[in-house]
C-alpha cells in the first residue's frame, strides 16, 4: 500500500499548495515547525503502545505484500489505521483546544496572538490532512477485505419495475422534501443570526466559489480513486436510479464507497477553509475586503456539507436495496 500512500500524499500536497496560493496565503505558513514533528512523534508513540505497531507497518509494504497477506492481518492493519485516526483526532483537538487558551489569555499581547492562533488551525489541519490519507489506505483495506471475504459467486442484480405514477411521486416526494429542507434551513438561519449590513453571505455572489468546488470535488474523487472505490460509487447511483437489488456483500463494497466520499469531504472542506483561513491571517492589512475573504473561505466547508446531505439518503437507500433485508 505503499503506493497508495504516496498518492495520497501527493494529492494532499498540490491541493494544500494551490489552495494557498488561490486564498493568497503562503503555504510554508502551514508547517509550524514543533507542532508538526510533535504530533507525528506523539503518533507513532501511541501507535507503538497500542500494539498496532506491526500492523501499522504493513502500509508501507509493496503492494505484493497486501496480496499475499492473511485475512487476519488485514483486519488488524484496518483496525490500527482506525486507531491511528481516532488517536490523532485528540493529539490534534488537545492542541486546539491549549492553542485556544493561550490565544485568549494574551489577547492584549498582540506579538502571540499570530502564533497562538497558527497553532490552533494547524492542529486542525493536520487532523483533516492525515486523517484523509488514514481514511483512504483503511477503504483500501476493507474493499480488499470485503473481497477476500466474498465467495459466493457473484449474482445479477435483480431490478425492480416501477410504474410511470410511482415514479412521479418519488419525484414529487424528493422535491418536496428538499424544498422543505431549504425553507427550514433559511428560517432557522434568519431568526438565529444578525445581519446589519446591505450584503447577504449566502448570496449567489459568494457561494459561487469556483475554486472551492474544485478544491472540494478533485482531490475528494482522486483519494476515491485511490481507495479503489471511485467505480463503486458510480455503481451506486445507477442502481439508485433503475431500483434494482444488491447482495449482501455488494452492499458492504457501496457502503463502503459512499461512507469513504462522505468522511472525505469533511474533512477536505476542513481543510481547504482553514487553509482560506490561513490565507486571510496574511493579508490583515486590508480590512475592507476582510468579511469578503472570511466569507469565500467558509464556502468549501457549506458545499463538503451539502454534498453530504445529499448522500446520506443515498447511503440509507442501499441499505433498504439489499436482499436480506
Amino acid at each position: 500500500m505503499i503506493i497508495e500512500f504516496l498518492l495520497s500524499l501527493l494529492v494532499l500536497c498540490i491541493t494544500a499548495t494551490m489552495c494557498s496560493f488561490t486564498s493568497g496565503g503562503f503555504v510554508w505558513s502551514l508547517i509550524e515547525p514543533a507542532l508538526l514533528p510533535g504530533v507525528i512523534l506523539i503518533l507513532c508513540m501511541m501507535i507503538f503502545l497500542s500494539g498496532y505497531g506491526k500492523s501499522f507497518l504493513l502500509i508501507f509494504f509493496p503492494p505484493r505484500k497486501i496480496k499475499n497477506a492473511e485475512l487476519s492481518e488485514l483486519k488488524k492493519t484496518e483496525q490500527a489505521l482506525g486507531f491511528a485516526f481516532k488517536s490523532l483526532s485528540i493529539i490534534c483537538c488537545f492542541f486546539m483546544l491549549v492553542s485556544s487558551i493561550y490565544f485568549y489569555l494574551n489577547l492584549e499581547e498582540r506579538q502571540t496572538l499570530g502564533p497562538n492562533l497558527a497553532t490552533l488551525i494547524c492542529s486542525i489541519y493536520y487532523l483533516a490532512f492525515f486523517g484523509m490519507i488514514f481514511i483512504t489506505l483503511k477503504s483500501k483495506l476493507r474493499r480488499e477485505i470485503i473481497n477476500y471475504m466474498n465467495e459466493d459467486s457473484e449474482e445479477e442484480t435483480k431490478s425492480i419495475s416501477l410504474t410511470k405514477k410511482e415514479i412521479c411521486l418519488r419525484i414529487i416526494k424528493i422535491l418536496f422534501s428538499v424544498a422543505l429542507i431549504i425553507v427550514l434551513y433559511i428560517l432557522i438561519i434568519s431568526m438565529s443570526t444578525s445581519n446589519l449590513t446591505d450584503v447577504e453571505p449566502l448570496s449567489f455572489i459568494y457561494m459561487r466559489d469556483i475554486p472551492g468546488l474544485v478544491y472540494i470535488l478533485i482531490p475528494t474523487f482522486l483519494l476515491l480513486k485511490i481507495s479503489g472505490n471511485f467505480k463503486n460509487f458510480f455503481v451506486v447511483l445507477k442502481i439508485i436510479i433503475k431500483n434494482k437489488k444488491v447482495s449482501v456483500s455488494q452492499k458492504a463494497l457501496f457502503l463502503n464507497a459512499l461512507i469513504t466520499l462522505r468522511h472525505l469531504l469533511i474533512l477536505e472542506g476542513i481543510m481547504v477553509t482553514l487553509g482560506g483561513f490561513m490565507g486571510i491571517l496574511c493579508n490583515l492589512e486590508d480590512r475592507s475586503v476582510l468579511g469578503i475573504n472570511f466569507t469565500v473561505a467558509c464556502v468549501p466547508m457549506i458545499y463538503a456539507l451539502l454534498i453530504n446531505l445529499i448522500l446520506l439518503p443515498v447511503e440509507s437507500k442501499i441499505s433498504l436495496l439489499c436482499d436480506s433485508e
